[in-house]
């Protein structure tokens, strides 16, 4: 057994010749394969047998709470551009044409001024607008695999090799598999593999016998093709095996492994607790939520499960900074960015969030939600907010709380908000306007009473905060004994001159009112007997679409406190296109 152990465990003088290397990344995709078809998770009532990922899970970094796209293209895109789908226009499954500009700045066009070689082995489906060229025209240094979705079937299939496309009778996982085996060996090191495996996507086929375990007897995957999905997702991690076991044993010490899947399962094979009509295809969580699993040397303390939320855009950062690349200094400052860096995560448990939203989309236009059925999520680690567009064009909106209700069943918008429920409801909606650009404003904060008036603050009817606008408050509650009504608008509302916000100004003889906001700037509002009003001029300019400002009014009237000033509550607007 000592013998056995030496031979797979590199000596310690290894490891530290391999610290001063680069390390390689294998990016592993299963195909339609959520958190349920994986063992290791827990989650599913009867998932294959996946020891190898099971594996790669015990020894390494396990996200629980990974979010993709409800379907593959988009979250291909969004993984090799760091990009949301409204930002790609990629928001739907790709059939034939156009798909991904050839403008985007893929992963491995950041990777290969750094010395890293790459290859995308599998599936490509995002766009065939440069023939069987099109993924190494946009960046791969290598592409074997099919360009399109589905295989009409995984014995007979087209294969493309650098632009030559050659019909293939190779099961394809293990076709995926044979190529990787062959690049790696070929390539000096480091590199970016990324193994796009069809499985199990559709057609439901019985892989070969020696991959899985499954009995499929006299079964026909048209009306039982659970099983095949089963055995497909088992072949695959068999295959996967096959691959980390052949690999020499300094490579696979100096190599990052992710496995992840694109979305969740679909629905066809989807098993009880989960709802096959919230699978994939959808932007409930049986459709977003996907493995996530990394292993190797960027993996520091012990295994574990990391709770913290990522998306699928943050590889784009992640496996630039595993390979040494500051993904946001090696695209141009003008191209937008959502993704964030995930190795914090890997360096040891119990790190700070690296974001606090999570976000997906579906839609099936050049436009994210602007054609029926288009929808998209914003979820924190608790709640999520759901947007779905009707058929007249307006949008239905559902709110959840993940941490009682994981499966979605209570729409919480449906019944009076708890404290909790609505702060989440506002934080999430305020988190859509500023990531997507929409026009959102709301109240909050409270007013303070004197000389019988408690004077408040809103929105006028109509008015929403757009670029080129002029966007109108309005002080309500006053009388003609106010002498004057002043206005305040900043940028900031957690601070002011280094005091945490809200600041109490009963200290300066107003009392029981609040600062809630740092002021930028203040001017006196034009003032009827009841109401005063407060006009924000926005300037027609894309650069503060998303930019959060502030208001709040402060009412002058002698005798109400001793500073003979009112407070309102304040008013938080994201700015819009």
């Amino acid at each position: 057994m000592h013998r056995l152990i030496h031979a797979f465990v590199p000596p310690l003088a290894l490891f530290a010749t391999l610290a001063a290397q680069t390390p390689n990344v294998l990016l592993v995709v299963a195909d339609d394969v959520g958190v349920d078809a994986i063992n290791c998770y827990g989650l599913g009532s009867n998932p294959a047998p996946t020891p190898t990922i099971d594996a790669l899970a015990a020894r390494g970094v396990r996200f629980s709470q990974a979010q993709a796209c409800p379907l593959c293209s988009p979250t291909r895109a969004s993984l090799l551009t760091g990009r949301h789908a409204f930002r790609t226009g990629v928001g739907t499954a790709i059939t034939t044409g156009n798909g991904l500009a050839a403008s985007e700045v893929l992963l491995p066009e950041i990777l290969t001024p750094h010395g890293v070689q790459s290859a995308l082995i599998g599936k490509w489906h995002l766009g065939n607008d440069q023939g069987a060229l099109t993924p190494t025209v946009e960046g791969f240094g290598t592409f074997t695999g099919a360009i399109g979705g589905a295989l009409t079937s995984y014995y007979a299939w087209p294969r493309v090799a650098n632009g030559v496309t050659a019909q293939s009778t190779t099961y394809a996982t293990t076709d995926n598999v044979n190529t990787a085996l062959a690049f790696i060996a070929a390539t000096p090191q480091p590199w970016f593999v990324m193994v796009s495996f069809n499985a199990g996507h559709t057609p439901y086929q019985a892989p070969p016998a020696a991959l899985h375990t499954q009995n499929l007897t006299g079964l026909d995957p048209a009306t039982t093709p659970i099983p095949f999905f089963r055995a497909m997702v088992q072949s695959l991690d068999t295959e996967l095996g096959r691959l980390l076991a052949t690999l020499p044993v300094a490579t696979v010490a100096n190599t990052n492994v992710i496995v992840l899947g694109d979305n969740g399962t679909t629905g066809q094979v989807t098993e009880a607790p989960f709802n096959p009509q919230r699978a994939k295809n959808t932007v409930y969580q049986g459709g977003v939520r996907v493995p996530l699993i990394v292993a190797g040397p960027a993996v520091g303390g012990a295994p574990r499960v990391e709770p913290g939320l990522v998306h699928v855009v943050d590889l784009f950062a992640t496996i630039a900074s595993l390979q040494g690349v500051n993904a946001r200094a090696a695209v141009p400052a003008a191209v937008a960015l959502d993704c964030v860096d995930a190795t914090p995560l890997l360096t040891s448990a119990g790190q700070p969030p690296v974001r606090g939203y999570s976000y997906s989309q579906e839609f099936t236009g050049s436009v994210a939600m602007a054609t029926s059925g288009d929808s998209e999520m914003v979820r924190s680690s608790q709640f999520t907010l759901l947007r779905f567009v009707r058929p007249n064009l307006t949008v239905r909106e559902e709110l959840y709380d993940l941490a009682v209700d994981p499966f979605e069943a209570t729409d919480l918008l449906l019944q009076p908000l708890s404290a909790t429920a609505s702060a989440a409801y506002t934080a999430l909606s305020r988190e859509l306007a500023r990531l997507r650009g929409y026009a959102w404003s709301a109240g909050y904060g409270t007013a303070c009473s004197g000389g019988g008036l408690t004077p408040t603050l809103a929105v006028v009817a109509g008015s929403s905060p757009r670029i080129g606008t002029t966007f109108t408050l309005r002080a309500s509650g006053l009388s003609a004994s106010v002498v004057a009504t002043l206005g305040a608008v900043g940028f900031g509302n957690t601070t002011w001159g280094g005091l945490p916000l809200p600041f109490d100004l009963s200290a300066i003889g107003m009392t029981g009112c609040s600062l809630w906001l740092d002021p930028a700037l203040t001017a006196v509002l034009s003032q009827t007997a009841t109401t005063a009003t407060l006009p924000i001029v926005l300037p027609n300019d894309p650069s503060i679409i998303g930019r959060a400002l502030f208001a709040q009014a402060f009412p002058l009237l002698v005798g109400a406190n001793a500073a003979g000033v009112l407070a309102t509550g304040a008013v938080e607007a994201i700015v819009g296109s």
